[in-house]
């Protein structure tokens, strides 16, 4: 009876690793996707600033125009770093998690055997 809970229990915590895997990599995905367009913004509030540095009056202006996109730019920038740090997370964790379902599914085989 242990064993066969013991196998069931392995193979629960397995799934959920294997779960946390799956999670990580369409986090880093979406985290991937996110800072491309991060840096599209960033080239595009390049070129505007330098549009707008030509005279010390239009560069002020552009200083103006620009703050609050540099704003969300690093407040976009913060947020990957976050979820980048979230997806190492729940690798690290799939990982532990399937070895520690794989060796409890291998000692209710072994435990099974030392019966017969």
């Amino acid at each position: 009876m242990l064993t066969k809970t013991k196998m069931f229990s392995g193979i629960i915590i397995a799934i959920f690793g294997i779960v946390l895997l799956i999670a990580s990599f369409i986090i880093k995905s979406q985290v991937s996707s996110g800072r491309e367009r991060i840096s599209e913004a960033k080239s595009n509030v390049q070129t505007s600033q330098k549009l707008f540095s030509l005279t010390p009056v239009t560069k002020e202006f552009g200083k103006g125009l620009t703050g609050s996109a540099e704003r969300q730019i690093r407040e976009g920038s913060a947020k990957a770093d976050t979820y980048d740090t979230i997806a190492l997370w729940f690798q690290i964790g799939g990982g532990v998690f399937i070895v520690i379902g794989a060796g409890l599914v291998v000692m209710s085989f072994v435990g099974r055997s030392k019966k017969s």
